[in-house]
């Protein structure tokens, strides 16, 4: 006897909210941004017990599921948690354990909610090229130029030029990049696709 097996968007949704949820200090981020009225700057969050690194890597992490998002107004950024999606995934991890999950294509019914997620990563869609991408990333971490272009294994020139919209990307960086920036590799593999497939944007000097 065969068993097919189809997974379900709501299998993608589960995973993605067992992983938010997977290490106590998620867990710290998402109740501290929830007790202070759903909106908390970033400097409020790096002055707590745990290293700016770390947290930095782990709100990354939660920004690529989509779980949080940010806002940036005169280079002070303030993150709050996407409601609606982090209502979805908690319901829809809850019947994990009950038996509507047997029954999954009820999901169908209801497609105002796909069309009310968006599922690809904020950053990719608020940038005008993969250079200024990449700078956003570099920020977010409090790194210099070249202390990123060490780690991903280019000179510090070339990372401005690249930044500044100048040179385009070496592709063949990608997974140092994705290492260095806590990014999953797959959401910079997108962005990369995506800004190459676009018209071109990037001057050669």
């Amino acid at each position: 006897m065969s068993l097919h097996i189809h997974l379900a968007e709501i299998d993608t949704q589960i995973s993605a909210f067992a992983r938010a949820i997977a290490l106590p200090i998620r867990v710290f981020i998402l109740r501290m941004i929830a007790m202070n009225g759903n909106s908390l700057s970033k400097d409020a969050i790096v002055t707590t017990a745990y290293n700016a690194k770390t947290l930095n890597k782990h709100l990354l992490e939660l920004r690529s599921l989509g779980i949080i998002k940010a806002k940036t107004v005169k280079a002070q950024v303030t993150y709050y948690i996407d409601e609606k999606l982090f209502g979805e995934m908690s319901a829809n991890f809850s019947l994990f354990f009950g038996q509507e999950l047997l029954n999954p294509a009820g999901d169908a019914d209801k497609p105002e909610d796909k069309a009310g997620v968006d599922t690809a990563p904020e950053s990719v869609i608020t940038h005008e090229h993969f250079g200024a991408l990449i700078k956003w990333h570099r920020q977010e971490l409090n790194l210099s130029q070249a202390a990123l272009a060490e780690k991903i294994g280019i000179d510090r020139a070339l990372l401005s030029r690249i930044e500044g919209g100048k040179k385009p990307f070496p592709e063949n960086k990608l997974t140092l990049l994705a290492k260095a920036v806590y990014e999953p590799a797959e959401n910079l593999t997108q962005a990369f696709i995506k800004f190459e497939a676009a018209p071109q944007r990037v001057t050669q000097v």
